[in-house]
């Protein structure tokens, strides 16, 4: 089953869009595109009826409902997760000076996800600033089985997902992986890597704009 990224065009690339219940990796600098894919993801799905959430580490949940709504992009049903840190723990950082903060921060964070993940049973998710994850970790091989583990379980519980971060560190533990780049004053978008399907090579040329991230369609 073929789940819409709600780009047009990308999903011309993807032949189709995206492959239901799997994992993928969008990756870029800042400012290439990266929210935004996620939003017109999370927001075609929630037009049609699916339960949509966003799991957000960079941007409170009222900037990222008013950056969407700038953009004519509508969320308003979809469930978001700010797992963004309050003022109260700057205050509070002294208890790093005993923990590190994977001890601190790992077990009431992957409670609070697998928990709404439970309740809200999402056919789509996204997590945007998957980079976040790297410090739950307490080394580069509990970072890996982290990822797999989260992958599994969200996907077990019926969801495709989308998960943001700067760079394809995850690349190898997922099913696909889409390169957003900004380069000379031009923006490209890559398919990478699509575990089950072929797709589109090579590097399309994609605009952020007032309607959102647009890929225009190659002619039939």
């Amino acid at each position: 089953m073929r789940v819409s990224t709600g780009i047009q065009g990308l999903d011309q690339i993807l032949l189709g869009g995206l492959i239901s219940q799997r994992v993928y990796s969008v990756y870029g600098e800042a400012g290439s595109g990266k929210t935004t894919l996620g939003l017109h993801f999370l927001s075609v799905g929630a037009s049609a009826g699916e339960r949509a959430l966003m799991i957000t580490f960079g941007q409170q949940e009222a900037h990222v409902r008013a950056d969407a709504a700038s953009i004519g992009v509508n969320i308003d049903a979809v469930k978001v997760l700010d797992l963004t840190p309050s003022g109260e723990v700057f205050s509070q950082r002294q208890i790093y000076d005993i923990f590190s903060p994977s001890e601190v921060d790992r077990e009431p964070i992957m409670s609070e996800i697998s928990e709404t993940i439970l309740d809200e049973r999402p056919d789509r998710i996204f997590v945007d600033s998957f980079d976040y994850f790297r410090t739950l970790a307490s080394d580069a091989f509990h970072h890996r089985r982290l990822i797999q583990s989260f992958s599994r379980f969200a996907t077990e519980q019926g969801a495709t997902l989308i998960l943001a971060s700067a760079d394809r560190e995850c690349a190898g533990d997922v099913d696909g992986v889409i390169y957003l780049e900004f380069h000379n004053q031009a923006r490209t978008i890559r398919v990478v890597k699509f575990r089950g399907s072929d797709f589109q090579l090579g590097a399309h040329p994609m605009r952020l704009t007032s309607l959102g991230l647009q890929v225009p369609q190659a002619a039939a």
